[in-house]
């Protein structure tokens, strides 16, 4: 006779998540569990007093396996838009499970204040308060706003009351992503003060400056790292990216004509200790090249920077010129003890640079720069995007860093 297995409460959990997600919540009772695990219903209800525990006990089971679902990967450009298409999917692809989680009782008598504050979904809003670089707060908002759409889109999928289509459901889902941002965007730039110096007025860029100002961008960078660039096509993304930073979008003006444009973007330190330090990295930045080293990049640099402290952020990080941004408090970062990511140690670091925008914010901090995944773009994205400007010849040449 073969020996007994003794049933514990864990695999009668197991059993419970296993049932649930084959055969939907309402077939979860003592015997059918029984039958899972191949015994009597007595050693299912030894460990647990009521179905009920039974059934509290898979929905942890199903809770975590739902949060591992949906949480991207952290190879996403957008990390916010790929959790929301994951839930979508998880709506399509398990559909028993997402109505034992959201559409039973124990769901329902939850109201969203209180699945927002839910400890189990506190690696999503420490994910969306990293890509923001922002507080708890700002990204439980903006999560709120996302999770409405993305949960309707989910029920409904769930229920068999749309068809799953990847596309569509991407594209309703980037509108109401988009949109959101443009909804934030605005409500942080309405109503700022154009500032005027050098003879110039800088204030924040406006929806109908953006082709004016990829030109702008793109006359300045052309052929100047590379043959061609890439940076037009960067800034017409980054508008789009979650870190990026609207009321820090500026444009510089003189004689009503567009000479000049600095952008800002949220990003973080890895600190060795553990810490997620949040701090700015910039640009493009550029001026007209007929109006360069006449003074007007550094107005716009020193102003852009009086504006980020005035917003109360702490550092800027980024890639450049110790001759230029030295003059407007730059050092190395190195000096800081904050290194640049994938950099090899013992490589040349001069190219990354520092400054703190609030004395001291960077006391006793070491750790290793990320950049934001927006600064990456694909080529084919670029050369598609570079056909609907005027043409231009690319040209290598000396100094160039990329082929």
């Amino acid at each position: 006779m073969p020996p007994r297995v003794r049933v514990t409460r864990e695999m009668v959990a197991d059993a419970s998540f296993a049932l649930i997600r084959a055969k939907g919540y309402e077939s979860l009772n003592a015997r059918a569990i029984a039958e899972q695990l191949g015994c009597s219903t007595q050693p299912v209800l030894y460990s647990f007093r009521t179905v009920d525990e039974i059934r509290a006990a898979a929905y942890e089971i199903a809770d975590r396996y739902h949060t591992s679902f949906i949480l991207p990967k952290g190879t996403e450009r957008n990390p916010m838009l790929a959790l929301g298409l994951n839930y979508v999917r998880f709506g399509q692809e398990e559909k028993n499970l997402f109505r034992f989680l959201f559409q039973t009782d124990k769901f329902g008598g939850t109201d969203v204040d209180a699945l927002l504050n839910d400890p189990n979904l506190s690696a999503i809003l420490e994910l969306m308060a990293r890509v923001l670089a922002c507080g708890t707060d700002e990204a439980r908002d903006m999560f709120l706003t996302f999770f409405c759409a993305a949960h309707g889109l989910a029920s409904l999928l769930a229920n068999n009351s749309i068809e799953y289509d990847e596309g569509q459901c991407r594209r309703m889902l980037e509108s109401v992503y988009f949109g959101m941002l443009a909804a934030r965007r605005e409500n942080k730039t309405g109503g700022e003060q154009a500032v005027s110096t050098n003879g110039c007025t800088i204030r924040s860029e406006k929806p109908e400056d953006h082709r004016a100002v990829e030109n702008l961008v793109r006359e300045s960078f052309w052929n100047v790292y590379r043959p061609g660039c890439s940076e037009h096509y960067v800034i017409h993304v980054l508008r789009d990216d979650p870190a990026f930073v609207p009321e820090l979008d500026l444009v510089m003006e003189k004689d009503g004509e567009l000479i000049g444009q600095n952008m800002f973007m949220r990003t973080v330190i890895d600190a060795d200790d553990g810490r997620v330090i949040p701090v700015l990295t910039m640009g493009p930045i550029c001026i007209t090249p007929a109006l360069k080293r006449k003074g007007y990049g550094k107005a716009l640099l020193d102003c852009s920077l009086e504006k980020a402290a005035a917003l109360g952020f702490g550092a800027v990080l980024f890639e450049g010129n110790i001759d230029f941004y030295g003059k407007s408090g730059f050092d190395y970062a190195r000096k800081f003890g904050i290194r640049y990511h994938d950099l090899p140690e013992g490589a040349d670091d001069s190219f990354f640079l520092c400054r703190e925008l609030q004395p001291g914010y960077l006391d006793g901090v070491t750790g290793v720069y990320q950049t934001p995944q927006g600064y990456y773009v694909d080529d084919a994205e670029v050369e598609a995007f570079d056909k609907d400007f005027p043409p231009k010849q690319k040209l290598k040449l000396p100094g160039q860093i990329f082929d």
